[in-house]
Formats: structure tokens, C-alpha cells, sequence
């Protein structure tokens, strides 16, 4: 080894500011560092797997060999603090911030509307920014390759694409301009109602800053200069147990090898990082070469490429597209063959962090890198102290076998990828908000990272950190619980069992600690205290737990069947007389169809902060969630005092979806148990894979159906049967098969219909609410025999749909009233937007010309009722306080979930009180201010906490009037100190009592719903037989939001609505063992969709409005109808995989499962490649019932 100076000094720059570390923890990570160490909280944990681009920050480094500076995005969750050396850190924080400046990138993604919970938009505005770092003027392509390792599950993305859209000197408002208008900007939009317009743009882009680079942090001189020497030294930190070398040439990095030859080589620990932190392996040396030059080089000469193997993969990109572009074709085959799979290889983050070495020598089984360097004749050049070699890149290497592997003292050099030997086929007021797009509340905060989250909130003195112990049984008693090893570790405070309980360990159906027996995997057993979450989390690991198996272990609904194991009774609807209309009908189809369920995957994980008081056992509980007085009232219980000792905060909720109405109280209660016993604030906050694994999602459904119609495809009876996975507890599962029941007929009038639903009781974690909440499973179903039907009597789908689709005024299910005008309206007009009829003939023209590709269409209507089931799960209430300066501060009892609540009220209390937006502030939900709330749920919390804030501000304004009056010309201020010194109170409490909801489940009948949300949506997409890939082309969404108070809003739901949905029935799979153990517990695993996953052109509309009298400024609740629209890329995947069959000559019909999975399509398009895997027999066992296999991947 050469004789460098050793250093254990850590030199780098965060937002231009010099950072010095001594001897830094190797186990550290980028993401803690800012967090905790430096507290800029900007930089948000979503997964910790790098998976979901919530912790997205830009590095800057100087190239060894062009000397040029790179910046590129990476995923600060997997960055060790120790690989940054000669590095400059941008967070979010370094970008703008509303103290100083805010960077036009904010600003447009504010002012776009780009943002609605905000957890995931600094890491957005962070890929954006780092693209306009490198690219000023950057490409539509660009920006999507940018963006495509950011997860959003509230947006659906587009309002994100069109806000980095606009530096483009070319962008638009939005899809359809290039016709040189707004979609949106239709003279029908321009109702008025109460005085009030619609506005129909959603942004003015002229008010936007423009771009400045000169106003960019500049790359630091200190930098450059420890750049042009790295080999002068050798970097070696020790931390708690792990030591980092990081040698400045080849020839230390060989000796070093040779001394520890176990120790891995770590250049962007994409690979190693993971399995540290979620397998727990452990390095007590790891290696970094990052400064070694000869990795880095780069050779072409006419046999081919040479790489260096330290290059990361986006690096890889550019380089192979750079000579793409110069070398014929036919010497490109490889070459075009990697570039196409590095466009879809994981985030550009993780491809700016992962080298091609890194990427190689893991042999990750779903690399498809891998296979193609195989199959190109690649060779590894590898290097030892003893010398070089070359080892062919074949499938002996690719299988491990020793002869054909690195030994353990080799490193990779470098990659030779020959060039290609054979060519291949290639009127209101100004300052009244109400119908306008107001940017949302926080969408400043949301994009400079200001806004504070559960987690971003300031250490409290003495904090101490929680970490669950789970069952790892799912059906067993409790025998003992060893902590003493546990005990025994560096800052363990405590271990909580249920024995430290003081009040309720919950209720008897669900626990908050395991008590006697588990009935699930991921049960709270018991929790661990300690000075830091990795203390925590180490001892968790060392408590030893001995159970004694009972059985059954009951895992999927045909389980519980079997065994009779159920949640409540059985709920039954019926009109008419479904018997004897059988006998009179052409032809019965009967049916299963199963839905699998989903993880709601919201982008903050569940985060409680607790704080006990030092008087009368009061506590703070900071909380992310959906229920706050829920949370009260279970900390309240828990702890065995009143309420009024517990004062739950919620600022803001880092997207919910229904994940966080019932869980967060336990987790809250749990925490608060802790807190009690140890006297500390206690900080939890659980990891991705320990939220998916412990709270369960939504429920999955096996739906049976017996049918009966005529000829012309009329039906005329229909027998239905629902089972629903209801997990280890009831939760919300009785209600969610009620209402499963009560919405199944969706859009359809069904003169002879019952229906029957029970929920299921199994040993998995309790399935509970989620946004759609049964809908999106019963009409699901519905729609699935509709399509059979259709099939039946060879007759387009949509035909079937429109002859049973309820026409005049009629009843639902339930006997309740209402008018199908609008459902109607929206069939109409989305069939009208979306030329369905030309597309479909283009799609049948496509499909005759192509037999490996085919196309699909479907559109699908939609009637969603809103609300809850009973009156006094309506009310609210709201506090509105108007200050002698003229200020007003409102409170409300609703939760900002990114939703746009909080913007939604100050349009309100604006409206009412005649007043600007910026006169009026709106803080924290906390349950001092305003008690006894009511869930934000069932997408009626804006109309309800409307009318209360409404309520509130005309009772401030009864009391201003005679004051107005007498000075018409006179200021607000002038009103308002008016009014103080006469003594008139400026304080007002809002209520409204709610609306009148009954259901009679003796009689089958009630006025439940106060109003319906009508829509239709249609979708084109093109399969891939082979592949089982599909490419969604085309949705156009038509929905029925009567008055919107916030278009800009209204739409960010309908469009985050949709894309969720398109997930639920696409892409999202959960997958358990027979043991009910959950395998998708992360983005790794389980696939949300993603940026490049929203259908290329996807347009939105309302309908022109009509007055909704009975919701505040006749709006109507647009939260979760969307998520539904979802189904039409499903049925769109049928339709084509239905046209791939009829070419086949099979059964046309046949049903297909949810979700359409590229597996599942894959399998339908049976040719002789399938037969190869499932035989002769495949038909029968491809039914629509998955067998026990396909039942555990959905947890069904």
C-alpha cells in the first residue's frame, strides 16, 4: 500500500455552507444527518428504501477526468454521511425559502396546484430543480425521466409535470392548448350562481419569476481543489462499529482488499445500504472507492466499449446514448437494448447513485441489465494485487459458479461491451376567492420544505424514542416475553408490555399490547424505550417472545368460510322478487370474481410526538391523523383519565386515504403509555415495512354473482354475494360491507336485484378504511358482470351499460330518491370527449393488424354516494376570531390532509366576511380549540366545516352590520375597532348540526346520502401479449362536481382519485405467505403507480354546473368518487386481452382478476408459451377465482 496521509476528517458543503465532521458514523445516513444533526426537516423519510423520492437532494461533485461540476438527484435515505466527501449538498432548504427568496421551481409547483398533502413535494421540487441545474430549457422526456423516481399518492401527477412543464419556452396550461385555448376555458363553464363565477384557469403563468441561474449556489473553489489531488490522501472513519476506508488509489484499494477481503465495495450504496438496514447485515469494514480514478474511465475504440465500473447507471446512459448517436445501427444492438431498459431501471435518483460495478456483482434477480451484458459477449476486466484478469460475462457468472466468479480480494474494474456483430429489425368581486383556483394554503411551504410534519417538529428535552416488537405468529398464545437482553443494551430506557397499561389495554376485540394470545403477524407485542431509534430498534431485536401455536390460522376468505369466521351478522338488500324473475329471463350467467386489496401507502408514515405535562397527568399528543378526538379519547382511556387532560395537535397530514382514521389512536395510545411510565416525550414514528406490516389496508372482496337477462342484453334479475377480508379485528369492516351494499347497482336500475355481504375474520393485520371506502370493490363486481353479459350477447359493452343505466327519476337499493340527470350527462359528454366510437373502430382497425400487440377501450359510469350513515356523524363546529388590527384567525374540526381544507375555509371565511384571503389565518386542528370532532372522511368535510365557518362568520357579520351601516364608506378596521369599543364581542363559534341521514337494515330502506357525485371516465390501452405490459394511452374523465369552490382543488382530487385507482386495479398487489405473513412491505415490493404509469393524455372536465342546495355554495364532495374511474384502464385491459382471446378462438367469457397485473394479462393471452407453464388444463384453472396461490398474494 502506498503511504498516503490518513485522515478521519470529513469535509463537505451543505447548502453552501462548509460541514466538518470528525470521524463520522458509517452507519449514518445522508437523511438523519439533515434531519436530526443539521435540523433542516425539509428533506422528508417516506420509505427509507429509496423507493419513493420523499427525501430527494442534489449533489454536486467536480468529474475526476472532464473536470466539468455534476449534479444529480439521489435519495438522501441511502447516501452515507461518509461517502460525501468533496461533495456540495443541496436540500430544499438551499433552494428558496419564504424567509428570503423562493425559487421559481416552488413557486410554479405551488401556483400550479402541484401540490396537495405536500410530504412528497420537496422531493419534487428537488428532481426538478437538479434537471434545470443541468438542462435550463429541459424536454417533456426529460422532465418525466426526472420526476420518475418520485412517488405522489395525492396528485396524479399532472399538475406536477405541468408546473416543470412551464420553464419550457414551448409549455402550456395544460394538454389541449396547443388549439390555443384552456380545456378548461369553455364559454358552458361560465354558470353564475349566488353571485358567483366559475374560474376557468387554473393558473395565470405570467405572474410566475422567471428563472434565474445566476442567482444558484456556486460550486465551492475548496472543492475543486481537493478534487484534482484525491489520491493524497486516505480517508478512514471509525464509528460505533462499523470503520470506513476510503483510499485514494488503485493500489490501496488492493491491498486493502487483500486485508479485508470480506469487506464490501461501496460506490452508491443502492445495494449494501438496503440490506444493512432491512436484512440487518452487518460490515464492520466497508470499502469506498468513489476516489478511485481508473474506475471512472471511459474507452471506445472500434471493438467496443470500455466502462468504468464506478460510473453510476445514469452516467452509463449518457454514454451509451452519446454513441448511439454516432455508430450505425447494426453496430448498436446491445447498446439500444440497455438503453432501453436503463430508461425503466429503478428512479433516476437510484441511477445516479448505483454503479454499473455495484450493479453487476449483486446479481439482482430482477435486473434485466444483467442478462443483456450476458448476452452481449461482455467481459469483466477485474484486478487483484497479484494482477488483472478478465472474466467472460456468461451465465456461469450470472449463476455464481466459482470458476467464473471474483474472488474475493478482486475488484472490478472496468466492463467491455463489444459493439453489435449482426443488425436487427428495429363577476364576483375581486377579492372573493369562492369558484376560484386558489393556490393551496401551504403550497409555498409544501415546495421550500417549510412545512412542518409530525416528525419535522424540534426535539423536546429528554425525548426518547419507541420501537415495536411485532408477533411473528399469526394465531398463538402468549407464553413469555424475555427482555432482559434487550434491557441490558446502550440507551434502552424501558420495555412496555401490557402490564404498564394504567387505564384500557384497548378493547377486547383489539388490543394496544398483546395480551395472553396474537391473532395476527404484526401484532404490537410490546415496545422498547431509548435514547435514539436506532437503540430502539437494535434492542427490539434482542426480545425473545415464546408463543404456543392454536389453530386454525384462518388467512384467506375461502378460510374463513370454511370456518364459519365472521365479523357481524350478515347485511341483506333486496327489492323486487329475484326468484321468480329467473324463471322469466333468456339466459343466467353465474360467476366469482375476486378483489384484491391495497396498501395506502400514504407518503408520511404513521408519526406520533408525545408529551406528558408536569401537572394533573395533562399530555400533548402531535399526531398524524384523520381523528383527532378519536385519538383523544383512546389516549384518554388508555391512561385512564378524562379527555380534558389530552390535547391532540394536527397541524398537517402527510396524505391519509382512510389509513389514518382508526390506527393512529392506537399507535398514539401506545406511545402515550410510554410516555406515562417513562416520563419522557416519546417520538414515534414507524418505519415503511413496520406501517405496512401493522395497519393493515383495504379490504379485499370475492364477490359471486348469478345473473339473469334477455337477449337484447336487458337485465332484469340479479343475485349477488359478498365476502369481504375483514383481517384480525372488526375496524370499520361492518360498515365497509354496508357499504359495499348499498352502492353496488352503481348507475344501473336492476328491477329484481338481492344482495347479501358478510365480513370475513382472519388472522392478518385489520384490514380498515380507505378511500372509496366498499365502493371501489361492489361496483367493481358490477361492472365485471356487466362485461359478462355484454359478452354473452355479443354485444358492445357500453350498449349494455346505456340500456341498463337508470334514466328518469327512481330509487336506489336502499329506496332512496334521485334524479339520473346529471349520470346521464356525464355518459354523454364523456363519450362526446373522448370520440369513443371513432377510437374504438381505430382499436378494432389495430388489433386486425397486430397479433402480439393489442388495444383496448372501455368506458365506465359512475353514481357515488357521499357521506356517512347516520346525522350526527355530519355535525361541526368552528371558532372564528376577528382581532382589533383586523386580522381574523379560524379554526375548524377538520384535518388537512392535502386535501385543500384549510384553502377551502379561508375561501369561505372570506367570502362571508367580505375580506381578503390574506386578512385571515388558519393554524393547527387541535381538540382545545374545537372538541368533539367528527373523522375527515367520507369527502363531506369541506361542505360540513363550511357550513360551520360559514355559520360563525354571519353571526360576526349580524353583529358588524349596524356598525357598517352607519359608516358604508368606513374600512374593515375601522368596522372592527368600531365594534370593540362598543363592546361587541368579536369571537364566534360556528355549528352545523349536520344532515339528515337514517338507515332501516330491518326494513332494507333509508334517505342515507344527502347527495350523489355522478361521473364516467373512458380509457385506451395497447398489451403486450408477450410481455404481459400495458400502456395506458388515453383517459378522459367527465364528473359532476355541481359549484366548485376551488376548481384547482377539485380537480387535484378527481386526478390523484383516478391515479389511485388505477393502481388499485393494475398494479398494487399485496402478497402474504400461507402464514399470513406480509412479503410487499415496501416500494421495492409493492408498486404504486408511478410518473410514468398516468395515461399520456389524460383530460379532465366538469360539467357545466347545476345548484346542489344542500352543500355549502351548492359544491359538491369530489374526494374519493374518482378512485373508482380507476376500473376504466381495467376494463379497457379486458377489452383488449378479450380481442387477443377471440383471435385465439377462446371462451369470450372469461373474467379476469383485480388487479390486471402484467402476470395476470400475461396468463390470459394463452398461446403455446403458456401452455408450456400451465399445461393443457390452463383454461379451467385461469377461472376467476384464484386458487389458494392467487388468494395469498392479495391477502384474500
Amino acid at each position: 500500500m502506498s503511504h498516503s496521509k490518513e485522515s478521519d476528517e470529513l469535509v463537505f458543503f451543505v447548502n453552501g455552507r462548509k460541514v466538518i465532521e470528525k470521524n463520522p458514523d458509517p452507519e449514518v445516513n445522508l437523511l438523519f444527518y439533515l434531519r436530526k444533526k443539521l435540523r433542516l426537516p425539509g428533506t422528508k423519510y417516506g420509505c427509507g428504501g429509496g423507493g419513493c423520492g420523499a427525501c430527494t437532494v442534489m449533489i454536486s461533485r467536480q468529474d475526476f477526468i472532464t473536470k466539468k461540476i455534476r449534479h444529480f438527484s439521489v435519495t438522501a435515505c441511502l447516501v452515507p454521511i461518509c461517502s460525501l466527501y468533496g461533495a456540495a449538498v443541496t436540500t430544499v432548504e438551499g433552494v428558496g425559502s419564504i424567509k428570503t427568496r423562493i425559487h421559481p421551481v416552488q413557486e410554479r409547483i405551488a401556483k400550479g396546484h402541484g401540490t396537495q398533502c405536500g410530504f412528497c413535494t420537496p422531493g419534487m421540487v428537488m428532481s426538478i430543480y437538479t434537471l434545470l441545474r443541468n438542462h435550463r430549457e429541459s424536454s417533456t422526456e426529460q422532465l418525466m425521466e426526472a420526476l420518475g423516481g418520485n412517488l405522489c399518492r395525492c396528485t396524479g401527477y399532472r399538475p406536477i409535470v405541468e408546473s416543470g412543464k412551464s420553464f419550457s419556452p414551448s409549455s402550456s396550461c395544460c394538454q389541449m392548448n396547443r388549439e390555443g385555448k384552456c380545456c378548461l376555458d369553455q364559454k358552458e363553464k361560465n354558470i353564475t350562481f349566488f353571485s358567483l363565477k366559475v374560474c376557468t384557469k387554473l393558473y395565470e403563468k405570467e405572474e410566475f419569476q422567471p428563472l434565474d441561474p445566476t442567482q444558484e449556489f456556486i460550486f465551492p473553489p475548496e472543492l475543486m481543489r481537493m478534487a484534482d489531488e484525491p489520491q493524497k490522501q486516505i480517508l478512514i472513519f471509525h464509528g460505533e462499529r462499523t470503520t470506513w476506508i476510503s483510499p485514494g488509489t488503485l493500489s490501496e484499494l488492493l491491498s486493502l482488499k487483500m486485508k479485508y477481503p470480506k469487506a464490501p465495495l461501496v460506490m452508491g450504496n443502492t445495494c449494501v445500504g438496503l440490506e444493512m438496514t432491512f436484512k440487518d447485515v452487518f460490515h464492520p469494514v466497508i470499502l469506498s472507492p468513489a476516489r478511485i480514478l481508473e474506475l471512472f474511465m471511459v474507452t471506445n475504440t472500434k471493438e467496443g466499449l470500455t466502462i468504468g465500473a464506478g460510473l453510476s447507471l445514469a452516467q452509463v446512459k449518457d454514454i451509451l446514448t452519446d454513441v448511439v448517436r454516432k455508430l450505425p445501427e447494426e453496430k448498436t444492438q446491445t447498446y439500444r437494448a440497455l438503453l432501453k431498459h436503463l430508461r425503466s431501471l429503478a428512479g433516476q435518483q437510484i441511477r445516479n447513485m448505483a454503479s454499473l460495478g455495484g450493479h453487476i456483482i449483486s446479481r439482482l434477480s430482477t435486473s434485466d441489465l444483467n442478462p443483456i451484458l450476458g448476452v452481449g459477449n461482455c467481459v469483466l476486466n477485474v484486478a487483484s494485487i497479484e494482477g488483472t484478469q478478465q472474466i467472460p460475462f456468461n451465465d456461469h457468472f450470472l449463476a455464481g459458479m466459482t470458476d467464473a466468479n471474483l474472488k474475493p480480494e478482486q475488484v472490478l474494474l472496468s466492463v467491455f461491451i463489444p459493439v453489435s456483430k449482426e443488425s436487427v429489425a428495429p363577476q364576483q368581486p375581486p377579492h372573493d376567492p369562492v369558484g376560484r383556483p386558489i393556490m393551496h394554503q401551504s403550497g409555498i411551504k409544501h415546495a421550500t420544505g417549510e412545512a412542518v410534519f409530525c416528525d419535522d417538529m424540534p426535539a423536546f428535552s429528554e425525548e426518547l424514542f419507541l420501537a415495536v416488537v411485532t408477533s411473528t405468529r399469526p394465531h398463538a398464545k402468549l407464553i413469555s416475553i424475555d427482555a432482559s437482553e434487550a434491557l441490558g443494551l446502550p440507551g434502552v430506557v424501558d420495555v412496555i408490555t401490557a402490564q404498564d397499561v394504567p387505564g384500557d389495554n384497548g378493547s377486547q376485540e383489539e388490543r394496544l399490547y398483546a395480551q395472553d394470545k396474537v391473532v395476527c403477524v404484526g401484532q404490537i407485542v410490546c415496545t422498547v424505550v431509548a435514547d435514539s431509534y436506532t437503540h430502539a430498534k437494535q434492542a427490539s431485536k434482542k426480545v425473545k417472545i415464546e408463543y404456543q401455536d392454536v389453530e386454525p390460522v384462518i388467512v384467506s376468505i375461502q378460510d374463513a368460510i370454511k370456518h364459519k369466521s365472521f365479523i357481524g351478522p350478515e347485511k341483506k338488500l333486496e327489492h323486487g322478487n329475484t326468484e321468480e324473475a329467473f324463471q322469466c329471463v333468456d339466459q343466467i350467467i353465474e360467476g366469482e370474481v375476486h378483489f384484491g386489496g391495497q396498501e395506502h401507502f400514504y407518503m408520511e408514515t404513521q408519526s406520533v410526538l408525545v408529551v406528558p405535562k408536569v401537572e394533573d397527568k395533562e399530555m400533548d399528543i402531535y399526531v398524524s391523523t384523520q381523528d383527532a378526538a378519536f385519538t383523544q379519547e383512546m389516549v384518554a382511556y388508555a391512561l385512564g383519565i378524562p379527555k380534558n387532560r389530552i390535547n391532540c395537535h394536527v397541524k398537517r397530514v402527510g396524505g391519509a386515504f382512510g389509513g389514518k382514521l382508526t390506527k393512529p389512536a392506537l399507535l398514539a395510545a401506545v406511545a402515550a403509555v410510554a410516555a406515562n411510565k417513562t416520563g419522557h416525550p416519546i417520538r414515534f414514528i414507524l418505519e415503511r415495512a413496520d406501517d405496512m406490516l401493522i395497519t393493515g389496508g383495504r379490504h379485499p372482496l370475492l364477490g359471486k354473482y348469478k345473473i339473469g337477462f334477455m337477449n337484447n342484453g336487458k337485465i332484469e334479475a340479479a343475485d349477488i354475494e359478498y365476502h369481504i377480508n375483514g383481517g384480525c379485528t372488526p375496524d370499520e369492516s361492518e360498515l365497509v360491507i354496508e357499504y359495499a351494499l348499498l352502492k353496488l347497482e352503481n348507475a344501473y336500475k336492476i328491477p329484481h336485484l338481492r344482495v347479501r355481504g358478510r365480513a370475513c375474520k382472519t388472522n392478518l393485520p385489520s384490514n380498515t378504511a380507505f378511500r372509496g371506502f366498499g365502493f371501489p370493490q361492489g361496483a367493481f363486481v358490477t361492472e365485471t358482470w356487466m362485461t359478462a353479459v355484454a359478452a354473452k350477447c355479443h354485444l358492445p359493452p357500453e350498449k349494455v351499460r346505456e340500456l341498463n343505466m337508470y334514466k328518469t327519476i327512481d330509487r336506489t337499493i336502499h329506496k332512496q330518491e334521485f334524479d339520473p340527470k346529471n349520470l346521464v350527462r356525464c355518459w354523454e359528454k364523456c363519450m362526446e370527449n373522448s370520440s369513443y366510437y371513432l377510437r374504438r373502430q381505430a382499436a378494432e382497425e389495430f388489433n386486425q393488424q397486430n397479433y402480439w400487440k393489442k388495444r383496448g377501450i372501455a368506458i365506465i359510469p359512475m353514481k357515488f354516494s357521499v357521506g356517512y350513515p347516520k346525522t350526527f356523524y355530519y355535525q361541526a363546529a368552528a371558532l372564528v376570531h376577528i382581532y382589533t388590527d383586523g386580522s381574523v384567525l379560524v379554526a375548524h374540526g377538520g384535518v388537512e390532509l392535502g386535501q385543500g381544507i384549510n384553502t377551502k375555509m379561508i375561501q369561505v371565511a372570506s367570502h362571508e366576511l367580505k375580506i381578503p384571503m390574506s386578512y385571515i389565518h388558519l393554524g393547527e386542528m387541535n381538540t382545545v380549540t374545537v372538541p368533539n370532532t367528527i373523522a375527515t372522511a367520507a369527502s363531506t368535510s369541506a361542505d360540513v366545516n363550511g357550513k360551520a365557518v360559514q355559520n360563525a362568520c354571519q353571526t360576526l357579520m349580524g353583529r358588524l352590520e349596524p356598525i357598517i351601516r352607519q359608516n358604508p364608506h368606513g374600512s374593515w378596521e375601522d368596522w372592527v375597532n368600531e365594534a370593540f369599543t362598543q363592546s361587541i364581542s368579536l369571537s364566534a363559534t360556528g355549528y352545523f348540526r349536520g344532515y339528515d341521514a337514517h338507515m332501516d337494515w330491518e326494513k332494507g330502506e333509508g334517505d342515507i346520502f344527502p347527495y350523489f357525485v355522478f361521473g364516467a371516465a373512458c380509457s385506451e390501452v395497447e398489451i403486450d401479449c408477450l410481455t404481459g405490459a400495458h400502456k395506458n394511452i388515453r383517459t378522459d374523465i367527465v364528473m359532476d362536481g355541481s359549484f366548485s369552490i376551488n376548481p384547482a382543488v377539485d380537480i387535484g382530487q378527481i386526478e390523484g382519485a383516478f391515479t389511485q385507482g388505477l393502481g388499485l386495479y393494475t398494479l398494487e398487489e399485496l402478497k402474504y405467505s400461507p402464514e399470513g405473513v406480509l412479503y410487499t412491505r415496501g416500494p421495492k415490493q409493492y408498486k404504486i403507480p408511478s410518473i410514468t404509469d398516468i395515461p399520456e393524455e389524460l383530460h379532465v372536465s366538469l360539467l357545466t354546473p347545476i345548484q346542489n342546495p344542500i352543500a355549502i355554495y351548492s359544491s359538491k364532495g369530489l374526494g374519493e368518487s374518482g378512485m373508482f374511474l380507476g376500473s376504466a384502464v381495467f376494463f379497457a385491459i379486458a377489452d383488449a386481452v378479450a380481442a387477443a382471446r377471440k383471435q385465439r378462438g377462446l371462451d369470450p367469457s372469461w373474467t379476469m382478476n383485480s388487479p390486471a397485473t402484467p402476470e395476470r394479462i400475461r396468463m390470459a393471452c394463452v398461446d403455446q408459451f403458456t401452455d408450456l407453464v400451465c399445461g393443457s388444463s390452463f383454461q379451467s384453472k385461469f377461472s376467476a377465482v384464484p386458487n389458494d396461490a392467487q388468494c395469498l398474494e392479495q391477502g384474500g
